[in-house]
């Protein structure tokens, strides 16, 4: 598989700069979301500033996410390490992640997941597309769960609700929101995951990510 981190040089130059084009223009995109849109946080408090945590969301739920969290710190992400992948790595550093740990399922995934857990455990926190990155959609996968219960760290999950926007084709239906919408953000409570809760806390997760 052609990555991010093996593209042959006569085409490094051509791919970096489409790669930082493309990012660069969906991070004024999304800047440009937060600046027109209302955003509205309701649930639990966010947690403080310096506490590591495992934010949890949906894949469908990725573009809202980065309409409402266009500035963070202290972050570090597991992402997909295919070629395509670029201008979304772009982004990620646009906003402020500082560590991306390259790997999926079959492409080196518990490498990468390891060298996520790694970084929290220094402090870091992180962000899951918890049923990504090929679904099935709304069926929360163990990467996020292992965070939590290796690094000891809570899972917080984020739920979006947003009434003007699009939904795009693909498994995920992934919406992205218009102009001057509102922007609703429910957070969820802190999930600290165990080798005895995993299942439990599992289920927790996903029956409030569907808003059951």
């Amino acid at each position: 598989m052609l990555r991010v981190d093996n593209i042959p040089w006569y085409i490094k130059p051509f791919f970096l700069l489409w790669g930082h084009a493309m990012g660069l223009l969906l991070y004024f995109w999304t800047l440009s979301i937060r600046l027109t849109c209302k955003i509205k946080f309701t649930g639990a408090p966010l947690p403080a500033n310096g506490s590591p945590v495992a934010y949890c969301i949906w894949h469908k739920d990725l573009a809202l996410y980065f309409a409402v969290f266009n500035k963070v710190n202290n972050q570090a992400w597991l992402n997909h390490p295919a070629w395509y992948m670029k201008p979304i790595h772009v982004l990620l550093h646009l906003t402020g992640v500082e560590h991306i740990c390259l790997g999926s399922s079959g492409n080196n995934g518990m490498a990468a997941l390891e060298n996520v857990i790694g970084y929290l455990k220094q402090g870091y926190s992180t962000l899951v597309a918890c049923d990504g990155p090929a679904g099935p959609a709304y069926q929360i996968k163990p990467g996020v769960l292992w965070m939590s219960r290796d690094a000891q760290i809570p899972v917080v999950p984020l739920r979006f609700n947003c009434k003007r926007g699009m939904r795009l084709g693909g498994w995920d239906k992934k919406f992205v929101p218009f102009l001057f919408s509102e922007i609703i953000v429910e957070v969820g409570p802190n999930i600290q995951v165990t080798e005895n809760n995993l299942e439990v806390c599992s289920d927790a997760i996903e029956l409030f990510l569907n808003d059951v």
